[in-house]
């Protein structure tokens, strides 16, 4: 029976976990690459070592995706390959702009010498659902990406500077395809809501704290003779639940929404705080039982 409930509890655990070494947006389908002994995957020319590919059931099918951009930088195209925007829309092209596409790259406002297509991975997707387009052809409007992969953008309300996953870039061709320009599609800033990286931290800090005050009542119930009787005990078994849960849990919180955490660590963080924090519910039962059994 034991057996049985620790497989249960295990594959509940491992469904519930998702560990990816990069984000959905910043990755790429390598599920028809070539996969060596050595757990790397070698697809169109690149090499995915162990740790930066992952599986993942999408819509009931089985995908193998890379992650291109853990240990090389990565930009953002608006359109699929081979296309750019031909009178606002995404369409197939053969022009030279975009073949290969290498946009010019700056160091502030300063023009760089390096080559955007040699310097960068190319992910062909938006990142992001809503964006807004700006135009460097648009009076006050000017765009520098940068060799850092982020986007200096000089507007008439003032310069704002984009993360590399904000915003993606694409040439827009006028209406006869002769001449080409750069526009970038930027998001929208996110609005803060509770799930913010301050309250996170926020959580992590409040967790922490707790740990001292947990940590000083086992050492007094465990010190004290009087006090280690039956309840004496299931209170410190609670505690030390507790205890070991919460420094693992605020570890957790204040890596929220981070990626490139290698998969074993996040495995057994994961594991650790599951049964930490079920060890600790089940001695809470067993001391509101014992309560229940006194008082009745």
């Amino acid at each position: 029976m034991k057996t049985v409930l620790l497989a249960v509890t295990c594959t509940l655990v491992l469904v519930s976990i998702e560990c990816t070494p990069c984000s959905r947006v910043q990755s790429v389908d390598i599920t028809d690459g070539v996969k060596y002994e050595n757990s790397s995957i070698v697809f169109e020319g690149t090499e995915y070592t162990s740790g930066a590919w992952y599986e993942l059931d999408e819509n009931g099918t089985a995908l193998v995706l890379g992650c291109p951009c853990i240990g090389r930088k990565c930009l953002h195209r608006c359109c699929s390959r081979g296309s750019a925007f031909v009178q606002g829309q995404c369409a197939e092209t053969d022009a030279s702009a975009i073949n290969p596409f290498n946009p010019p790259l700056y160091n502030g406002k300063v023009l760089s010498s390096v080559q955007a297509y040699q310097h960068f991975f190319y992910l062909y997707q938006r990142p992001c659902v809503d964006s807004y387009l700006v135009d460097s052809a648009a009076a006050g409007e000017e765009l520098y990406i940068q060799q850092n992969g982020t986007l200096f953008e000089v507007s008439p309300g003032g310069p704002i500077w984009h993360d590399p996953g904000s915003y993606c870039v694409e040439m827009y061709f006028n209406e006869n395809a002769s001449e080409a320009r750069l526009v970038a599609g930027v998001c929208f800033e996110d609005v803060v809501t509770d799930d913010s990286p301050v309250l996170y931290t926020a959580y992590a800090v409040g967790l922490i704290l707790s740990v001292p005050f947990l940590l000083a009542t086992f050492l007094i119930y465990a010190f004290i003779p009087e006090l280690r009787n039956l309840h004496g005990m299931c209170l410190m078994a609670y505690c030390g639940g507790l205890i070991v849960a919460y420094p693992f849990l605020a570890y957790l919180k204040l890596h929220v929404g981070r990626v490139g955490v290698a998969m074993t660590g996040c495995l057994v963080v994961a594991f650790i705080v599951y049964y930490a924090f079920q060890t600790s519910f089940f001695w809470l039962n067993v001391m509101c039982f014992d309560i229940w059994r006194t008082f009745r």
